[in-house]
C-alpha cells in the first residue's frame, strides 16, 4: 500500500525499499572494485634476473658444478657432452634426469673411461643415455657441453668433484648460436669416430 506524503511534510520509503536500496547500493560498489583498472595498485616486480651472454666461474669454491646442473636443467632439447674425466655424481645425475624428460642427451668421452674404477660413463650407458668412447686421439681432452644449440659450456674444468673441490679450473657459460654451432660442427666431427658404449 503507498503512502501519499503532503507538500512540505518529510516522507520516508518503507523499510522494505530502504533494504532494497541498501543492497543496490552494496552491489554496486562490489563491481566497482573488481573493475578496478591495473593502475589502481603497484604491478609486481620480477625477480627474474637474465643470465648474461658470458659467465665465469672458477675452482675451488666457485660453483662450478652447481652452474652446469643449472644449464642442464633448462635444456629443453638436446645436449651434446665431451669429457675427459667424468665422475661427477651431480652432473651425471642431473643428464639422466633431463633424457627422461625427453632431452636428447649424447656423450663422447675419452677411452679413459672404459677402464676407470669410478667412472659415470657405466651409469650414463646403463640408464639408457647414448655414450660414446672417442679413441681416435692420445687423449680427447675436451670438457664441452652444447646445450639447446644455443649454450657452450667449457673451459679446464673437468667434471669430476676433485674439480670442483682441490684444483685451480676455470669454467666458461657462453650463451650465442653462433658459438654453439661452431662447437657443434666440432663434436659431429667426433661423433663420427666415436664407438658406441653399452657400458660394463
Amino acid at each position: 500500500m503507498n503512502k501519499t506524503c503532503e507538500i512540505g511534510s518529510v516522507c520516508l520509503p518503507p523499510i522494505a525499499l530502504l533494504r532494497k536500496i541498501l543492497v543496490v547500493l552494496a552491489l554496486v560498489s562490489t563491481v566497482a572494485i573488481a573493475r578496478a583498472t591495473p593502475s589502481d595498485s603497484p604491478a609486481p616486480v620480477s625477480s627474474a634476473t637474465p643470465l648474461p651472454a658470458i659467465e665465469v666461474h672458477f675452482s675451488p669454491g666457485g660453483e662450478c658444478t652447481a652452474a652446469i646442473v643449472r644449464e642442464i636443467t633448462g635444456a629443453r632439447q638436446s645436449i651434446h657432452l665431451q669429457a675427459y674425466s667424468f665422475t661427477s655424481a651431480p652432473i651425471a645425475q642431473a643428464l639422466v634426469v633431463a633424457h627422461r624428460r625427453g632431452v636428447a642427451v649424447t656423450a663422447i668421452l675419452d677411452r679413459s673411461n672404459r677402464t676407470e674404477k669410478y667412472s659415470a660413463a657405466d651409469f650414463l650407458a646403463h640408464e639408457k643415455v647414448d655414450t660414446y668412447i672417442d679413441s681416435q686421439h692420445a687423449i680427447s681432452h675436451n670438457k664441452v657441453m652444447t646445450i639447446d644449440h644455443a649454450i657452450v659450456i667449457t673451459g679446464s674444468f673437468n667434471f669430476t668433484k676433485a674439480a670442483e673441490e682441490k684444483n685451480a679450473e676455470n669454467l666458461l657459460i657462453v650463451r650465442d648460436r653462433k658459438i654453439a654451432a661452431e662447437y657443434e660442427r666440432n663434436w659431429d666431427a667426433h661423433f663420427k669416430h666415436s664407438e658406441y658404449y653399452p657400458g660394463r
